[in-house]
């Protein structure tokens, strides 16, 4: 073996090593609860005024269930948290 071959396997068993390592760490992250999502802060606001709203209430099980929403179902979101936290403050 040359140098250059061994080196593109030293790398590519590093970077098997590292994906392994990150899943490994997600799925741990996983296990004990914590959120990985994209949009977790939201939906913890959310979940903090689902119990005001049912839209919010089927929301935020849905995101649980699927850790996605698609862009339309994030704007619907946002636009009835910054109702309720409006009417909140009032």
């Amino acid at each position: 073996m040359t140098a250059p071959s061994l080196d593109i396997i030293i790398f590519t068993v590093m970077a098997v090593v590292v994906a392994f390592g990150i899943q490994f760490y997600r799925a741990r992250r996983a296990a004990r609860g914590e959120r990985i999502g994209q949009h977790d802060v939201l939906m913890k606001r959310a979940e903090a005024h689902a119990d005001r709203s049912a839209f919010l209430a089927k929301a935020c099980k849905d995101y649980r269930a699927n850790r996605h929403l698609s862009p339309r179902q994030l704007e619907a979101v946002e636009d009835a948290l910054e109702r309720l936290e409006r009417k909140k403050a009032q």
